[in-house]
């Protein structure tokens, strides 16, 4: 009997890792809340500098070397123990880097070039469209589904495997078979993750534990429209504000480049929770991707723009967008967790 062929074998040989979606947008996030929180430290203390009367040591160079420190880890250490390091410093390191760009771009190393916000905004949204890209627009081949559970797999070897990264793993190589994946491998694959010790999963504890804090109003369904209905109104407010602004900047002949980023943003966020509201109802998994990018640009982008016109009082509008995605990606995740579970019994 013929095997059935590989799906994807004449692809690139550069296999996808199934959770590096997630964890470059972690990275953004580090480095974004970095960037807010070095310029509060600097506004509250008076932009100290470090070096004495002839040296001048900017903060980008603890980036770098944040950066190579990141690096390193992940290129000498086995395992997906490292990835969380690596998002924390290499996000931190990036965020230090990225704050200091207008030294980079000016003459007079000015750290105050109003320009500066608007090309971080470029930079952040163009590695998250090239994230996007990468991982959103074609599906995993066989391949891919195969490497992602043996990766699985040699992860549990070292520490143990969580039910939900067993369930995951199961269903990848399920994917795998009716992609066509050699039935030896996806077998020595299977008996592998079954020699793989159970390990608690620590998310499900602190999910747990955060359960019996917060107040059941924001669990659930309820929490998730709660979400939306405050993004959907914030973003509203924010437009209509956006708008406001920029008549006053043309009436008195401006033109802030700010001011039109920061419209634009608000624009994008609104658009998606007006699309978003009618999927939500029905308990569409699209309608939580769609807010969840909302509330993504919101803390990423708006905001962002936002820190540059209202200084430091966008930090409160911070809070309404991180607890968003925080809501979203948790129902996101839990409704995949429990989607895998179901697929391996």
């Amino acid at each position: 009997m013929d095997r059935v062929p590989l799906r994807g074998r004449s692809a690139s040989r550069l296999l996808r890792d199934a959770s590096a979606s997630s964890r470059i947008e972690c990275l953004v996030i580090v480095a974004v809340t970095t960037i807010l929180l070095v310029r509060l430290y600097l506004h509250l203390s008076g932009y100290p500098q470090v070096g004495g009367a002839t040296l001048h040591i900017a903060h980008s160079l603890w980036g770098g070397l944040l950066m190579v420190v990141a690096l390193c880890g992940l290129l000498t250490y086995l395992g997906r123990t490292p990835h969380a390091f690596g998002i924390v410093a290499g996000g931190i390191g990036f965020g230090l880097f990225l704050d200091e760009i207008g030294k980079f771009l000016t003459k007079t190393n000015d750290y105050f070039y109003r320009p500066s916000v608007a090309i971080m905004y470029v930079v952040v949204l163009l590695l998250l469209l090239a994230n996007r890209a990468i991982h959103g627009f074609r599906p995993a081949t066989a391949r891919e589904d195969l490497a992602n559970a043996a990766s699985t797999a040699v992860d549990g070897v070292m520490r143990g495997l969580t039910s939900a990264d067993r369930a995951r793993a199961t269903a990848q190589l399920r994917s795998a078979r009716a992609g066509g994946a050699e039935p030896e491998a996806a077998d020595e694959i299977e008996r592998l993750l079954a020699r793989c010790r159970d390990r608690d999963d620590r998310r499900s504890r602190i999910g747990a534990a955060l359960q019996r804090v917060v107040p059941r109003a924001l669990l659930g369904d309820r929490g998730t429209w709660i979400a939306a209905v405050t993004l959907t109104v914030f973003s509203g407010v924010m437009l209509v504000h956006a708008l406001v602004t920029l008549a006053d900047d043309l009436s008195g002949g401006g033109r802030d480049l700010t001011v039109w980023f920061q419209l634009a943003g608000v624009s994008v966020t609104t658009l998606l929770c007006v699309v978003g509201t009618p999927g939500l109802r029905s308990r569409r998994r699209w309608a939580l991707r769609v807010f969840s990018a909302a509330a993504l640009i919101t803390v990423l982008f708006v905001e962002v723009v936002d820190f540059a016109v209202a200084e430091f009082g966008a930090l409160l509008n911070v809070a309404v967008g991180a607890t968003a995605l925080a809501v979203f990606s948790n129902r996101l995740a839990r409704r995949d967790g429990a989607e895998s579970l179901a697929s391996a019994v």
